[in-house]
């Protein structure tokens, strides 16, 4: 149980965890949020841009992936699962290249068309992110796992929050480097 905690920790609190910080703290640094105070508001600021097609189609790629997932937990967990399937498949890819004349013989309708059916069902399962990595992980202590990402989720919006309110009185400069 002991290393089965510290797995999680390690490989879904951390991750999770960073990741919502940075993405709140881009929100910020760009005013996707608006006039948010709080960590009720960031989230309430979240909520409602999931909801607006036009905030969908405005701001980088990230968010708007994000935001497309539903943005919150789990629309973050959903575009790091998404993330980590993309990379391995990547990998895998990589990994069978055998060279240059491999390369040029991939490109072709074919391979174009698999492409996006392949994107079509990473995204799903994105989406369906607790089915992925209950089926790819075998994991013993799912709640342990969800509990501990969930935990690294609200730490990083506590520590964006905390950035938030560390903000000179009247300007919108913040006081940390």
């Amino acid at each position: 149980m002991i290393r089965e905690f510290f797995s999680a920790f390690f490989l879904a609190a951390v991750p999770v965890g960073v990741a919502a910080y940075l993405m709140v703290w881009w929100a910020l640094r760009n005013g996707h949020l608006g006039a948010a105070k709080n960590l009720n508001d960031i989230e309430s600021e979240f909520g409602r841009l999931a909801k607006d097609k036009e905030a969908k189609k405005s701001g980088d790629p990230v968010h708007r992936k994000w935001l497309g997932f539903g943005g919150g937990f789990y629309g973050l967990v959903a575009l790091l699962t998404l993330v980590h399937i993309e990379l391995g498949e990547i990998a895998d890819f990589l990994g069978d290249l055998e060279g240059l004349e491999t390369l040029a013989g991939l490109i072709s309708i074919n391979t174009l068309v698999n492409i996006f059916v392949e994107t079509l069902q990473n995204t799903l399962m994105a989406l369906i992110w607790p089915f992925y990595w209950l089926g790819s992980r075998g994991m013993h202590h799912a709640w342990l796992w969800l509990a501990l990402a969930y935990a690294g989720y609200w730490s990083g919006l506590k520590l964006a929050e905390h950035r938030l309110i560390v903000q000179a009185p009247d300007s919108d400069e913040t006081l940390d480097p």
